[in-house]
């Protein structure tokens, strides 16, 4: 019992909930009249003994959520005992552990990946550096190694194509760990060390951008301007150099021939420079929406480098939401766009008609074209001449994909479609690798 409230309170400080020795006693007396089994009688009377201000509250909401994702009463006094009766058994039967492997769905691998947790005491990381160590630990808990061990005695005679069981396990081996990259990275943020703020940042920009909590939103927007402006002014100084362009030689030494060959005065080609013109077209599905909500909040926080961008949000038909940037604060834009265009079904058809119907005219060589999506389009008509139609009237086309590479034209996904009509193609699912697609993206917009 003692445990897991220390364990929860750990969880609170490390939101920045300031909870004091005398008011962890307090809890515990209350935990030890009520207990741990009715999760609101829990959840309502730890919310009168621990958090202080209203911010505090809304902080504890959220982090008592994520700490008591299932029952509260399987994290009793009993706590150990029963985890470890729950432990994963990998010692049973490899082609039933493979089965399982194929055939179970998403919500039981993430059961599995919490009990594993549990089973290699997850709560007990602290730094930074622990992460890959218990990612592996998960991973073996789980009976991976049996999995690569098969997989490497199919791949012994390489002069074979893969069997459909062998790419199908090894794509679904590369999905297993990404969930517990993703995993271990929630889990740091509410047990470890993370009360520095460049840690904290450094593990943002590291967390797949789908899995980062709502509760975490304000800090990670904070992040994003501090990278966008970071990006704009690295690219203001090099359009200063541009714009300044080359020592001119010839008018250097002419300018300079009465102080007798001393160059007292440079001379300078310039160059007129043009604001790159930015069509942004993002998916918000369900699927995709968490993404695009920092796509645009990346590109909207360098309009003093990037003032001619048009944004376009879909799931089915596109709608341009340009305007609502220029009425709204940055946060009210986009859950406004989320909120009108966003959950529906993907549709790739409908929203390249409407692009091309909408735009098409005003693309031209000067135009960047930027797309964010998983580029599945649920067995529908791609209609890629049209974004082929796109390509050739722009002067470049991005394909963003926050999936990754390992998933792209499997199932759904047309990603070898599209690609063959773009520029470049990206995998972008976490800030770190958005940062790098901007920064490329207003390096050749140019």
């Amino acid at each position: 019992m003692e445990r897991v409230l220390a364990d929860f309170v750990k969880t609170l400080r490390n939101a920045n909930v300031q909870v004091s020795p005398a008011e962890t006693l307090d809890a515990m007396e209350v935990i030890q009249n009520i207990g741990y089994e009715d999760r609101e009688l829990l959840k309502n009377t730890l919310s009168l003994t621990l958090p202080k201000t209203p911010e505090e509250k809304e902080k504890f909401e959220s982090c008592f959520e994520d700490f008591f994702q299932e029952k509260v009463s399987s994290q009793i006094d009993t706590y150990e005992e029963k985890e470890k009766q729950e432990q994963i058994d990998t010692n049973f039967d490899k082609n039933e552990l493979i089965s399982n492997f194929l055939e179970g769905s998403s919500n039981d691998l993430d059961l599995q990946i919490s009990k594993a947790g549990e089973e290699v005491e997850i709560r007990e990381i602290k730094y930074f550096t622990q992460r890959s160590v218990f990612s592996r630990k998960i991973l073996e808990a789980m009976g991976v190694s049996e999995i690569e061990e098969y997989l490497s005695r199919l791949n012994l005679d390489k002069t074979e194509e893969p069997s459909e069981e062998e790419k199908m396990l090894r794509s679904q081996l590369a999905n297993l760990r990404e969930k517990v990259s993703n995993y271990v990275q929630q889990q740091f943020l509410l047990h470890g060390d993370v009360s520095g703020e460049q840690l904290r940042e450094q593990v943002f920009k590291s967390m797949n951008m789908g899995q980062i909590d709502r509760s975490y939103l304000n800090e990670v927007h904070s992040l994003v301007r501090k990278m966008a402006k970071k990006l704009a002014n690295m690219h203001s100084r090099r359009k200063k150099n541009f714009r300044r362009g080359k020592l001119d030689i010839r008018k250097t030494i002419q300018d300079n021939w009465v102080n007798q060959g001393v160059l007292f005065n440079l001379r300078w080609s310039y160059k007129k420079i043009d604001k790159p013109k930015i069509i942004v077209v993002c998916d918000v599905s369900g699927s995709v929406g968490a993404y695009a909500r920092f796509m645009l909040m990346f590109l909207f926080s360098l309009t003093e480098v990037v003032s001619k961008i048009r944004a376009f949000v879909f799931s089915s038909n596109l709608g341009e939401i340009t305007e609502d940037f220029k009425t709204n604060t940055l946060e009210n834009a986009i859950e406004g766009a989320l909120s009108k265009y966003g959950g529906g079904s993907t549709d790739y058809s409908s929203a390249l008609s409407d692009l091309v119907s909408i735009c098409i005219d005003e693309i031209d060589k000067k135009t960047t074209v930027v797309i964010l999506g998983d580029a599945r389009n649920n067995f529908g008509p791609d209609k890629a001449e049209l974004l082929k139609l796109v390509k050739d009237r722009a002067k470049q086309v991005y394909w963003l994909n926050p999936e990754g590479t390992y998933r792209w034209n499997t199932g759904d996904s047309v990603m070898n479609t599209y690609s063959a009509y773009c520029t470049k193609v990206f995998e972008c699912g976490t800030l770190t690798q958005l940062e790098r697609v901007i920064g490329t993206l207003l390096k050749t917009a140019i």
